[in-house]
Formats: C-alpha cells, structure tokens, sequence
C-alpha cells in the first residue's frame, strides 16, 4: 500500500494514513504531529523509535476474548490524530518531540516478542493508525512466527488503512468514546466515519472488541449509553465484547470525579438488557468473567487483568456452546488419565514416591540427551524419571522431544506448530522461533495434528514441565522417515547448548520375560557402545530415534550412561508378554 496521493489541485500530498486526509505542503507535518511531507513522499517520522514499550497481559488492552491467558509486547510511539481532553496516555499521545536515541527494527521487535514468549505484539498507548507503516512491516514479520498482531485504536481509519489492515491485523480493540457527532468533533475525529469503520471490522476477519471509557457528565447519560449498546447489538453483532471502563481524572479533566461503581453497574445492566452476550467493566476491581451464554458456566475466570483459569475446550463450554473468539490453538492433552494422571496432585505424588531415597549423582558434567521410555507411569514412570532427575540440574531454555507415530501413519515428521502444550502441571510454551528454524531447514518436517495425540512424546510432557518449568517445548512425531535424515537433526540439537533432546522409546515387545531379557540386553549394550549396526539387530518402537541419536554422536565424544532398565512383568507378573523400557544419559 502506498501511504499518500497527489493532490490534484495543488502540489500537495495527501496522507492515507487516518481519516483525515491530511494535505500537505513540502516540510509541513499532519495533525498527528509525526507524518511529514519530505517532498516526493510522506514519512513517518516515528518509524523505529517508540516511546512506550512494555510486556502485559493480553487482557489488559482490554481484549477478553482473544488468546486469553496470553502475553502481548505492546508498544507506542509518540503523536495522536485525536486531542482527548480525558487521554489516560497524554504524556506520550500529545507529545511531539521525537526520541531517535534508540531505533527499533521490525526484526528486533520480534525478537523481543519471542524472547519474553509473547504471542502477540499490541500497537497501543497512542494511536496506532499513524504509525501504519512501522506497525504494518513488524505484523508482517512476526507472521513467519505465529506471532499475533492488535490494534488498541479510536478508529479513525482511513477507509484505505482499514482494508489493509485485513490479513495483517489479527484482532481490534476500538474506543467508542460517546455517541455525539458534537462531543466527536470536540475530540477531533467524526462519530460517523467512526460507526462505518467499526461496521467495516466486525464484517471483516479482524476479531473486534470494543471499550467505552465512562466519563462522568461527559458520556455517562442513560440515553448515550443506550444508543451505544443499542449499536453495538444491531449492527455489529450481540456477541461483540463490550468493555465499560471507568475514568480516572487526568490531563485536562483533573476536576471530574472517578466513574463511580453505581454508573458501571448500571450502564452494564443497560447493555445486558438489551441483549448484549458480554458486557465487562474494567479498572474498577469488579469481576470480569465470561460465562457461557447457554447454562451460565463460568468459562474463563479473571481477576482483574489475570486470566486465572479457562475451561474452554476448542472454544466450546462442556454444554458444547460455542464461545466466538480468537483463542490459542493447544496440543491437548489425549493420553492423560490413561498413560498418566489427570490430576497435578497425582502426578506429582508419583514424582515424590519416584525420587524417595533417590540420590542424584553428577555422572556426566553436560547432558544433552535423555533415552527414556513412554508407557504408562506404573510401568515406566521410574525409568524416565531419573532421567529427567539427573538432568534437571542444567538448564536448558527448550526441550526438544522425539518419539515414534504409533497410531498415524507419516512420512516424514510432524512438528508440533500448536501455541503451548498442555499439561495437568501447566501449559509449556512452545518455541517458535526455534521450531521456524528447523522447518525451514529440514524439508521432512510437516504437520499432521492428528500425529499430536501421540502418547510417546506426550507422556515426557509432565515430567518436562515438572524438572524444567521455565523451559520451552518442541514435539516432533516421526513415521517413515530414514535414520540419517533423522540424525541431520538431531545433529544440530546436540550441537547447541541451550537445547536438551529427549528421545523417547521402549523396547521389545509382547515377548516371554526371557526372550525379552536376551533381545534387550543386547539393545542396551548397543546403544552404550554406540554400535548402530548391533542396535539394528535388537527392537525397540523408537528405533529409527535411537538410530538417528547414534549416528548424530559420531565424532562427538559423547557418553551413553544406562540408568534403569526393567520390564512390564515386575507391575503386571505376566512373563508370556512383556514389555521392556530403559532410560540413559547422553553428554560428557
């Protein structure tokens, strides 16, 4: 998109960038105060340098229902196309003097998004819409990360800002500040260009959610906040989230008092009673939960800007309601309750009755790969754990697993692209930014989400969120896939200081407990002696993994230390078909 015209009655330029249409001389700036007309183009003069930057929480720009529970790098830069006498930001927002100490580059923005596991950059604290171009080129690059992008607006977009907007711009939170074309004007923006453009979002892919600031003897009257809410239900939709947000005096509005409880209660039950699904009032200390608009369940439970629980299920209530949002795509959970318990609780009594009289030993100065198994925890829980025990006294800013498709069949891997993955302990984010690296990098890597219900990568899942609860997560679920394709990876993961593989396998399967004792002994000797051609001669359902894991080793003068092995038999005492698991260390 091009950001200005030619005037064609004058050697003007005309800026696009908000509904004011600016026409501008050579040197002259607009009315936001950093968009100039350098000569043959108009420049954003804030591009790069921000004057506002800060990690929140999503639901503080207020937006409730959009990846709830999530963090957003938000940032503005000084100037503003509106002069709001009540502006909460003034400092920022009416200021025009420009701080070019520091530049920020899209890339950089990113890079900080990523490096506090935002999954979404907010353009906010001062008008957005005139910093288009800067906002525009850092959304753009922090697509290639799944990274999300919200405009905290008035909504006084040009008609052409607006429309570019789509594919760009992920979610919206407009400041419908009264319902007078008069009070507008006193603001410097128009009620009218206000209504078509929020008709324009609501209408579009952009998930819209809209704030009215309550200033007292300002918008506060009944018939205002009618005419409001009568809006918002008619031709926007009953189901747009409307935030009611309480006034403090600021700026130029020092004499007004704070919006009072009594007026937020009310101008809420207003926009209840006439039909609107989700009325929450903000900065007042009240409750602000989403309930089901079927049976009334609590959905998503907050306090103040914290979202403290979500019991949403693919968007839905357990009554199967569906709640309209933009919500973050989860590995879910497929195999707790059976493999593993439901409960944090039980889970972590496993862990304490695992580690009773257990006493890590440094064996290894540097670990950079476990072998664990992945039956269920009363066969195999113990096995894995020392492993996770041994190597939860390193820290590792991401935990990359791998372990074997045993229900879909793949060719190649599946790399889990989901937002987190769930746990009975906790969500684990998922790192993108290394997970972007690999897929550009390794051509076999896809995504099939039906392969994410795999119990072999799954089950490692609590035991990772337990010894490693600042660190992130990459699953990859393999098929048919070669070893030495494989091993490419792995390669690179051993190589980098910061990544822990785990790889996860058990061995044979279904054999008499002395088949099983004979085949497995020579597995394990295999994989201690590094023997890639003895380990193609036992079994184990990871073994493409294995594979690749010795291969990688090569020349790299790891160790593979065995810490447990055992089988089924000594859970189950059935020695016809047993089931055998064995967990190492790998480092120096």
């Amino acid at each position: 998109m091009k950001y200005y015209k030619k005037d064609i009655d004058s050697d003007k330029l005309i800026c696009l960038l908000c509904s004011h249409y600016c026409k501008l001389k050579i040197d002259q700036i607009g009315i936001c105060g950093i968009n100039k007309n350098t000569g043959s183009k108009i420049d954003c003069l804030v591009y790069g340098h921000i004057a506002a930057m800060n990690v929140d929480p999503i639901e503080k720009k207020p937006l409730y229902h959009f990846y709830p529970q999530s963090k957003s790098l938000s940032l503005g830069t000084v100037g503003c196309n509106f002069k709001c006498s009540f502006c909460q930001n003034w400092g920022i927002s009416q200021e025009k003097k420009i701080n070019k100490e520091k530049f920020f580059s899209p890339i950089d923005i990113v890079s900080l998004a990523l490096k506090h596991n935002c999954k979404s950059i907010s353009y906010t604290y001062n008008e957005p819409t005139i910093f288009y171009p800067y906002a525009k080129d850092i959304a753009i690059e922090a697509k290639k990360y799944n990274i999300k992008s919200v405009y905290v607006s008035n909504g006084f977009e040009s008609s052409e800002v607006a429309s570019d907007m789509i594919g760009i711009i992920d979610a919206i939170n407009v400041d419908l500040k009264c319902f007078t074309n008069e009070y507008y004007k006193k603001l410097g923006g128009s009620l009218d260009v206000l209504l078509k453009n929020l008709k324009f979002f609501s209408k579009s892919s952009i998930h819209l959610e809209i704030t009215t600031l309550l200033v007292p003897s300002k918008n506060d009257s009944d018939e205002e906040i009618t005419k409001i809410a009568k809006f918002i239900k008619d031709e926007l939709g009953d189901d747009i989230p409307w935030h009611i947000s309480a006034f403090h005096p600021d700026y130029k509005e020092l004499e007004l008092p704070r919006t009072s409880k009594e007026s937020l209660l009310k101008a809420k039950k207003i926009g209840n009673d006439l039909g609107l699904k989700h009325v929450y009032i903000g900065n007042a200390g009240i409750d602000n939960h989403t309930r089901c608009v079927k049976c009334d369940k609590v959905l998503i439970h907050r306090q103040y800007f914290n979202t403290l629980a979500n019991n949403l299920l693919n968007n839905k209530c357990s009554c199967s309601k569906e709640l309209k949002g933009v919500f973050m795509r989860n590995r879910e959970m497929s195999v707790a309750g059976s493999f593993y318990p439901k409960e944090k609780s039980e889970i972590l009594r496993y862990i304490e009755h695992f580690n009773k009289g257990f006493v890590p030993k440094k064996l290894l100065n540097n670990i950079k790969a476990l072998i664990v198994p992945h039956a269920g925890y009363i066969y195999s829980g113990f096995t894995a754990n020392i492993a996770y025990n041994l190597a939860s006294k390193q820290n590792y800013k991401t935990i990359v697993v791998i372990g074997p498709s045993h229900k879909v069949y793949l060719e190649g891997a599946s790399i889990s692209i989901f937002d987190s993955f769930k746990t009975p302990l906790g969500d684990i984010d998922i790192d993108m930014t290394y997970l972007k690296e690999l897929e550009i990098e390794f051509s076999f890597l896809n995504f099939n989400e039906e392969a994410h219900k795999e119990h072999s990568t799954e089950t490692q899942a609590p035991f990772i969120k337990h010894y490693f609860p600042k660190s992130n997560i990459i699953e990859i679920v393999y098929g048919k896939l070669d070893s030495n394709d494989l091993s490419s990876l792995l390669k690179k993961i051993l190589i980098n200081d910061e990544l822990l593989l785990v790889v996860s396998t058990d061995l044979s399967h279904f054999h008499t407990l002395k088949e099983s004792n004979i085949i497995d002994s020579h597995c394990v000797k295999a994989i201690k002696e590094q023997n890639i051609e003895e380990l193609g001669k036992t079994e184990a359902c990871g073994m493409i993994g294995l594979k690749a894991l010795l291969l990688a080793q090569k020349n790299r003068n790891l160790k593979n230390i065995e810490l447990h092995s055992c089988t089924s038999a000594q859970v189950t005492k059935d020695e016809l078909r047993v089931v055998a698991y064995t967990s190492f260390i790998v480092g120096n």
